[in-house]
């Protein structure tokens, strides 16, 4: 009797096939212990989430897959590894919970290809989890199907269009009524293979819209085409989709070579049509809004005037749109009153903590207790340190906003950084420098400072004129406008040099420095001693800073340094000519 893993009912052939195949298996499965040793690395006490992939057979699953092994951050489980599928279907749900218990790496994929026609209900038992739904043209799908597996799929079709919805197991299971309708009414008798693999192909795809996985913002469908001509944008959105780290590297064995390399096969105009209307509602396809985490807590030192501190409170904002529950804790400061009504303001001291860290951990640890976060987000290096000794046991996830410091501090930052689950710095340049310093790449990625662009631009009539008399300037004169903390870091005594300088030259030159800090009494004796007096007001602190950027000509930002500002992004917005230092 013939072996049935080998196909031959020669002993020594047998042998000899089973050692080839695993000679070939053997490279991959040393890698994949490599990589699991690797990523032992990441420990595990870190939140791990995992993923599925789903579509339709001879879609390009195997090819997304590959690309994900690339990173040391994901664990990939294909349907034919054993531990995770039993004849290619996906295994209990404690099995697969274990799995991931298992496994250190931060992202586990699985691909239960077989088990598409229960995505909604695999979602649903693990509401963390991501998917994605690959799909491909239909042509070059029923070409491969038909040269792999022959007539087997038209065998299956004509099992629907006769009703025997049991037959066939997966393939037909939770057919909805309405597609096994269409595909009764284009069956015929003489049904090609490959017209076969065509109707194949429109059942398992209708799933994502009749399972509602449209509507399902975990779900992201990807077209196999636009991933092997568009690799780097398409892979980049598939990788954060996953909460794994993008690498150019990972898709450099991609390739065009598959789209299109068979005419396409004969069928009847009422299959085609049936299969082009499918592909044209899967290529209009947009994603719906993402469902925010939930619930969130942020943290920063303080709510006093700033730019971190801004940025606290805008994002503390965003995410109360969205409908998240979002608390933020933060010694007090004047932009508590700018906080939107359904975020919750936590009084927490956390100004000066270096001294007393025991009992800012105590203090944090009982929020903590209280809120049970999903995520923190911290915008300081030592709230996040806080916020990691507060809970030893990692419930809750700690994103550490990386807004910038100055050069010689990275090589100190990188390495404390190390205790986030992630970092987002808000520039290239803070990302090059924390990863040069020694965080790792992988936990680090790049999400620009945004900025609530709706009460910046030009200000015109009575509004302008007064908003450039509280400066210092009139209607003719050319005012330079500047917005930050009076800090040392700010740099703010180049404008008054620059003033003095120009004094002569250009008598209708105005410069407004806004925003309070300590250097106040400092840069006033500044000005007084160069004689700029007329030339440069100090406005201090100004609620109104949209209005005053609106009426002004010229932006300068002397900082020394920056991580990304966002009142030169303000200034921007208020069609501002910018002027600043590298």
């Amino acid at each position: 009797m013939a072996d049935a893993r080998t196909g031959t009912d020669n002993p020594v052939e047998a042998v000899h096939t089973r050692l080839s195949g695993w000679r070939r298996a053997l490279p991959g499965f040393v890698a994949r212990q490599q990589k699991t040793l690797a990523q032992a690395s990441y420990g595990w006490q870190h939140p791990r989430h995992h993923s599925f992939v789903f579509g339709c057979q001879r879609s390009g699953t195997k090819m997304v897959l590959r690309v994900l092994e690339n990173s040391p951050e994901t664990r990939i489980y294909h349907e034919n590894h054993a531990v995770a599928f039993r004849d290619f279907q996906l295994r209990g749900d404690t099995t697969i919970r274990a799995l991931v218990h298992l496994n250190p790496a931060p992202v586990q994929v699985f691909k239960p290809i077989c088990d598409s026609y229960r995505a909604d209900l695999l979602l649903a038992r693990f509401p963390k989890a991501r998917a994605l739904w690959i799909y491909r043209h239909y042509d070059d799908v029923a070409n491969s199907a038909t040269q792999k597996w022959g007539e087997h799929q038209r065998k299956v079709v004509s099992a629907v269009a006769a009703g025997d919805l049991d037959r066939f197991g997966w393939r037909t299971a939770r057919l909805p009524p309405q597609v096994a309708k269409e595909i009764a009414r284009a069956w015929r008798p003489d049904l090609s293979p490959a017209e076969g693999a065509l109707l194949f192909w429109y059942m398992r795809n209708a799933f994502f819209f009749e399972l509602g996985l449209h509507r399902d913002p975990r779900v992201l469908l990807a077209r196999y085409e636009t991933l092997v001509h568009q690799p780097v944008p398409a892979f980049q959105a598939v990788f954060a989709h996953l909460g794994a780290t993008f690498d150019p590297a990972y898709v450099k064995g991609v390739r065009t070579s598959s789209v299109g390399r068979c005419a396409p096969p004969q069928a009847s105009p009422e299959i085609r049509d049936l299969c082009a209307d499918l592909a044209s509602r899967l290529d209009q396809w947009t994603p719906p809004p993402a469902r925010p985490v939930s619930p969130v807590l942020i943290m920063t030192n303080t709510l006093s005037i700033g730019g971190a501190e801004h940025y606290a409170v805008g994002v503390a904002n965003w995410f109360a749109r969205q409908g998240a529950k979002v608390s933020l804790a933060a010694t007090g400061g004047e932009l508590v009153e700018a906080l939107a009504s359904d975020v919750a303001f936590v009084p927490t001291d956390l100004r000066r903590v270096r001294s007393d860290l025991p009992r800012a951990v105590r203090e944090v640890r009982a929020i903590l207790h209280q809120q049970s976060p999903a995520v923190v987000i911290a915008n300081s290096l030592v709230v996040t340190w806080i916020a990691r000794l507060a809970q030893p046991r990692h419930h809750a996830r700690v994103v550490t906003v990386a807004h910038g410091w100055p050069n010689h501090r990275y090589r100190l930052v990188g390495p404390l950084m190390r205790v986030s689950d992630a970092v987002i710095a808000v520039s290239p340049d803070v990302r090059d420098r924390l990863v040069a310093g020694g965080l790792p790449d992988s936990l680090c990625t790049v999400i620009f400072n945004g900025v609530d662009c709706s009460r910046l631009g030009q200000r015109t009539g009575p509004g302008r004129v007064a908003a450039r008399a509280a400066m210092g300037a009139g209607p003719d004169d050319l005012l330079v406008i500047s917005v930050g903390r009076l800090a040392a870091q700010k740099a703010h005594q180049h404008i008054i040099a620059i003033a003095q300088h120009l004094r002569d030259i250009h008598p209708r030159l105005r410069f407004a420095i806004v925003g309070p800090g300590e250097r106040l009494d400092e840069l006033t004796q500044a000005i007084q001693a160069a004689g700029v007096a007329d030339r440069v007001h100090l406005t201090g602190l100004r609620t109104d800073v949209p209005d005053l950027l609106g009426a002004a000509d010229i932006y300068v930002n002397c900082s020394d340094w920056e991580g990304m500002p966002l009142s030169t992004i303000e200034a921007m917005a208020s069609s501002l000519p910018i002027i600043a230092t590298h």
